[in-house]
């Protein structure tokens, strides 16, 4: 049976016969929804089974025995990505201090899917996120991609190589590296060690492996997935200095950046913008006190063509207000559907998962959020927030 057909001018899409059998279909409907990939559908409709987005557009067949929300005067849009977190895990974990470069460490041997902080996750929409490591250490491990409820790891998990964790700037004034440029230099320093790693072990390999096997180090095998482009570096960075810095690592070596904090990274927009590199920016909250040219920064940066997503930097912001700092950019020049990007589609494909999760589209997981109201509005509650298809809170039954 055709579950979907094109009415009233839209496109909806077609999916087979097999899905509408399954018996566990929800439509949604009346709501303005943001798919955050292409226009909002005024009054639209989305059908969900098996826990992905099986249709969307204007009008949608209910299969016999859909369950139907009446959305009416609502919007939905995308579950919220989070690209910047550290919840899941005890402070005490985030970072393996006095360590200065640690990449063989993994946020995922720490992760406590358990954590109260998802709860908070869940409640303000945010369905996926980027957890990792701190900024104590100037390498600090890889992070992870999950989703922020599921049943065990392997339901929720997204991608488990999520992003290796730089951080710019000296992290102690009694241990070298303590300046800007002892950073940048042990940066190199072991990205070069890194690539006579790799070297040695090629050199065996295509030796027929004979004699003895170059010994194994955790932390070069570690930074050889970022020089073979396996993962990317999510860089904690403030100073245009430290941007600056960065882009000439990644000249030099060839790896896949990302700007994280991103605090005057506006100041050298046309230098990120020209090398293809993201940028996840400040939680513009109340975590420091930042200047007018600081808070437009995300427009500046989008406004030269770099790629935006924004962060709650968790738990230093709770994260059910990763919204609002979307909102601000609407505030410093941003249109409503751009700043819905920088917290769902983009920080999607920054984190490498937007095949799965970051706009409401067919063939993606259901992940979708219904707000009383405009979706940006401090004032617009959340009423129902889906994750894969099921229901994962509901406002009426929290008490909230």
């Amino acid at each position: 049976m055709q579950v979907a057909r094109f009415l009233s001018g839209v496109a909806i899409a077609v999916v087979p016969a097999v899905l509408a059998a399954q018996g566990d279909a929800t439509v949604i409907r009346g709501a303005t929804i943001h798919p955050a990939s292409g226009a909002p559908i005024r009054n639209g409709a989305i059908l969900i089974q098996g826990g992905k987005i099986t249709a969307i557009g204007s009008s949608v067949n209910a299969p016999a025995g859909a369950r139907i929300i009446d959305a009416t005067g609502k919007d939905i849009v995308p579950g919220f990505v989070d690209n910047h977190s550290h919840i899941g895990a005890r402070p005490t974990d985030l970072n393996d201090s006095p360590m200065v470069v640690g990449p063989q460490h993994r946020i995922l041997d720490a992760l406590d899917l358990a954590d109260p902080d998802f709860k908070d996750a869940i409640s303000g929409g945010v369905t996926t996120i980027v957890t990792g490591p701190g900024s104590g250490e100037n390498v600090s491990g890889m992070a992870i991609v999950i989703k922020t409820t599921g049943d065990g790891l392997a339901d929720r998990l997204l991608l488990e190589k999520g992003g290796m964790k730089f951080a710019m700037g000296a992290k102690s004034r009694e241990r070298y590296p303590t300046t800007t440029m002892g950073v940048a230099a042990n940066l190199r320093q072991y990205l070069i060690k890194t690539q006579e790693y790799m070297a040695a072990q090629k050199k065996w390999a295509d030796g027929d492996q004979k004699g003895t096997p170059p010994a194994r180090d955790l932390g070069y095998e570690a930074m050889s997935d970022v020089l073979t482009h396996k993962t990317y570096v999510r860089a904690h960075v403030h100073s245009a200095t430290d941007v600056m810095t960065l882009l000439r690592l990644k000249d030099e070596f060839g790896f896949d950046l990302t700007l994280h904090h991103s605090t005057e990274a506006y100041k050298l927009a046309p230098e990120i913008a020209k090398r293809g590199v993201s940028a996840v920016v400040l939680p513009l909250g109340p975590r420091i006190g930042v200047t007018d040219d600081a808070l437009s920064g995300p427009a500046t940066l989008w406004k030269a063509g770099v790629k935006v997503a924004m962060h709650t930097d968790a738990p230093v912001i709770n994260q059910k207000w990763l919204r609002l700092c979307a909102a601000i950019v609407m505030r410093y020049g941003v249109p409503e559907e751009e700043a819905l990007k920088m917290v769902t589609l983009n920080a999607a494909q920054i984190a490498h998962v937007a095949d799965r999760v970051g706009s409401l589209e067919v063939g993606k997981d259901a992940d979708l959020v219904i707000f009383d109201g405009a979706w940006y509005e401090p004032r617009s509650r959340v009423d129902m927030v889906f994750n894969s298809g099921k229901l994962a809170f509901e406002r009426t039954k929290e008490g909230n």
